[in-house]
């Protein structure tokens, strides 16, 4: 019997340049023994769950989309008892998560690449009642990510993100926060974090490969206090470009579990996806929650 293939496609996505070699990629899949069935939405997550819940078997389950769109995926499937293997065939704009695993090259490749590739387990986050599959962040640069014109960011890709942040400089106000990890507490005004399990961050902040492992059960937590200097803004831009971060200006670690106390309701990204903000954040590393093929 032949194994079965879910295969959901982002129309809404970047630029889609796999609209182009879309019939070759569904040929690819076909020849790597899989029974095909090809959903072409903007509504990721909903078409999966209808998809699952028809009593049909998939073996795998890919989607062709920009970071939200895995992230879509990725929530629709992690809080299921079981559910299948998944492959990602990336079409936005930046694709940070993407790049940071390995997923390089045309959509074409790319497909070629999941069915010759083996199962790699990934850690997924929980963020209160919602999911990210590399990254929550808030601050300076953060709105950027879903303000950004989709026009815009298809001509000028990381560079258009970067021209929104710099935008936000200008107006952004510090947050007061407390973070509780590991018995530890931090408390001060910050411009910006991050809680990730990537390599890239918004396409505009690189971790060094040798820090980040996708399935440890460990993220990897930055955050920018606010300058108070000239030279308290030089170090942290030489902190970000060398990696060598200084605490008096960032705090860097590493933590399975936050809890985020901000004193004001200040707005997260989730994957480059807008998210409310709240009170308390609860961010929980969900370890090996996840197998996709590389």
């Amino acid at each position: 019997m032949k194994k079965r293939l879910l295969f959901v496609v982002n129309p809404s996505s970047g630029t889609l340049k796999i609209k182009d070699s879309l019939l070759e990629i569904c040929q690819i899949f076909c020849d790597g023994g899989y029974d095909l069935t090809l959903n072409v939405t903007k509504y990721i997550s909903d078409a999966i769950t209808e998809a699952l819940n028809q009593d049909k078997k998939y073996d795998l389950i890919i989607c062709c989309g920009g970071d939200g769109t895995f992230n879509s995926m990725v929530s629709s499937l992690v809080t299921l008892p079981e559910h299948p293997s998944i492959g990602y065939i990336p079409s936005g704009s930046t694709n940070d998560f993407a790049r940071s695993i390995g997923l390089t090259g045309s959509s074409i490749d790319i497909a070629r690449q999941i069915m010759a590739g083996f199962p790699k387990n990934l850690d997924i986050g929980g963020f209160n009642d919602l999911f990210f599959s590399y990254v929550a962040s808030f601050g300076a640069f953060t709105e950027a990510s879903y303000n950004t014109p989709q026009s815009l960011k298809n001509r000028l890709g990381h560079l258009a993100y970067i021209l929104e942040g710099v935008k936000d400089l200008s107006t952004i106000e510090p947050c007061r926060m407390k973070i509780v990890h590991d018995d530890i507490t931090l408390e001060d005004n910050y411009i910006w974090g991050a809680v990730c399990n990537s390599t890239s961050i918004g396409g505009m902040i690189r971790l060094d490969k040798e820090l980040v492992d996708f399935n440890d059960g460990l993220f990897e937590v930055m955050l920018i206090k606010s300058p108070k200097t000239l030279l308290d803004l030089t170090k942290i831009v030489v902190s970000i470009n060398t990696q060598v971060y200084d605490p008096e200006v960032i705090h860097f670690f590493q933590a399975d579990e936050l809890f985020i106390y901000p004193e004001t309701e200040i707005p997260w990204t989730l994957d480059g996806e807008y998210a409310p903000g709240s009170k308390e954040i609860h961010i929980k590393n969900y370890h090996n929650a996840i197998q996709i093929l590389i």
